[in-house]
């Protein structure tokens, strides 16, 4: 079957007329930047010659400026190295200090009051913590340790700085989405493994800030 398929789209393309040709010169089959044409991929650029080859590349590009642009949500993500500045993978924040539970923790009140301080990180002032949804767009079932895409976890070395590398730490990241059920827990995302759990709002975890979207 992967055999016809790669037959078809190999005629359908040396069948294309020369100007849709020339239009999608930039079209690289080559998606994921791995080295390699699947025959998924194939299908793909067969689907953007059909439809006026829309822009193609990797899904998460690095901005160059601390951040990570997810182009299919248009969500710009802090990226993290391990120097102990701000960005530091390791550094862990409350969600809130207690009860009634609001959003007061140093989450709130450290890290994303220092990222959005005049003139504030890559030059934005809206940066937040993610929805639980948001967070988990981000897991990637098929990696494990960290579970998300390689873009996140590149050349994670001790000292090192968001300009020249990217680090996830193995554990759970707060998410800005409260438990319906229970006020005092929050939904957090394990980037080990990709599970989904609450937890109470006092205690330290992990934060990756975002902004654009909702």
């Amino acid at each position: 079957m992967h055999v016809i398929v790669a037959a078809c789209a190999t005629i359908l393309l040396a069948l294309w007329p020369a100007r849709m040709g020339a239009q999608c010169d930039q079209c690289e089959g080559d998606f994921n930047g791995d080295g390699n044409v699947t025959i998924d991929e194939i299908i793909v650029s067969v689907n953007n010659a059909l439809n006026n080859c829309p822009a193609p590349g990797p899904r998460f590009v690095d901005n160059g400026n601390g951040t990570i642009t997810d182009t299919k949500s248009g969500l710009q993500w802090e990226k993290k190295g391990d120097d102990g500045g701000i960005h530091d993978q390791d550094n862990a924040y409350t969600w809130s200090t207690g009860s009634p539970f609001n959003p007061d923790g140093t989450a709130f009140t450290l890290f994303l009051a220092t990222l959005n301080r005049t003139p504030c990180f890559a030059g934005h002032c809206d940066w937040r913590l993610p929805s639980v949804t948001e967070l988990q767009s981000l897991i990637d079932y098929a990696q494990f340790a960290p579970a998300t895409d390689p873009v996140f976890y590149t050349g994670c070395t001790a000292g090192c700085t968001i300009a020249t590398c990217s680090c996830t730490t193995l554990d759970y990241y707060w998410s800005v989405t409260s438990s319906a059920e229970l006020s005092n827990n929050v939904w957090n995302v394990d980037f080990n493994s990709g599970y989904v759990s609450l937890y109470d709002k006092t205690l330290p975890f992990y934060v990756r800030a975002v902004r654009g979207g909702a």
